[in-house]
């Protein structure tokens, strides 16, 4: 396994490759504020309606204590689309590949509420999409892209009676892999992974929730055929999520 977590500064650097995938990401229409409000609208404009549907009287069963509807373990599918960016450096030349692809999951994990506060811990494996072929001013033809990643994270929210919007970090190992110069490496990293997200709680212990996640995957350098080459790569996705609480 090759970890790359020691040395990987995603966030930081400006001069790196690192940077140039952060600001590709940024810019891409997955991270565009009014279109994850807008999915986060719906989803609290149905949540809303799915109440309203099976009203009863105040008073007809008694209250659930304050936040017992957040607690305790949930597995859980989700899917979305993703998109993974890798910057490749050789010669002085650097080369992004950016590729967008539908994603699909399976996250579970445990809360517990302490006062007003809402922490968890969550596992999750995703599929991310296939390779993307481009061609680098020095190295010809390449090949790069990640497949699948799997993470470990902590979660914090707030529960706001059946709605809760979250934050989450933690690490993850995702495989990557790079095709150049008629050689190709597969690695399988370790990086950071945050995120943040909207969960909508629904009767007998189903929930719904919207969540973007960003990771870090991999940033290292390899000789390919004879050339040095480096690499930084990054994905983020936009999921939705279905689960069942026990």
């Amino acid at each position: 396994m090759v970890s790359s977590f020691a040395n990987y500064d995603i966030f930081s650097s400006p001069r790196s490759g690192r940077a140039r995938v952060l600001r590709r990401l940024r810019c891409h229409w997955l991270l565009e504020p009014a279109i994850l409000c807008a999915i986060l609208a719906v989803l609290v404009s149905g949540a809303q309606a799915a109440d309203l549907g099976d009203y009863q009287e105040p008073g007809f069963e008694p209250p659930a204590a304050p936040g017992s509807i957040w607690t305790g373990p949930y597995l859980g599918v989700e899917t979305g689309a993703s998109q993974t960016v890798t910057d490749v450096t050789a010669g002085g030349k650097s080369k992004d590949l950016s590729r967008v692809d539908a994603a699909f999951g399976l996250f579970g994990g445990y809360n517990w509420q302490v006062s007003r506060i809402v922490l968890g811990v969550e596992g999750g494996a995703t599929y991310l999409g296939g390779r993307e072929k481009g061609t680098h001013p020095t190295l010809g033809t390449v090949e790069t892209g990640a497949k699948w990643t799997a993470s470990a994270k902590a979660r914090a929210g707030i529960p706001l009676s059946n709605f809760m919007p979250y934050l989450s970090a933690g690490l993850a190992a995702t495989e990557h892999s790079l095709k150049a110069n008629g050689k190709e490496r597969t690695s399988f990293s370790v990086g950071p992974v945050i995120g943040g997200g909207l969960e909508v709680a629904f009767r007998d212990n189903w929930r719904l929730r919207a969540d973007y996640t960003l990771t870090g995957i991999i940033d290292d350098k390899a000789n390919y055929g004879g050339t040095s080459v480096e690499r930084a790569s990054g994905n983020q996705r936009f999921m939705i999520g279905v689960s069942r609480a026990f």
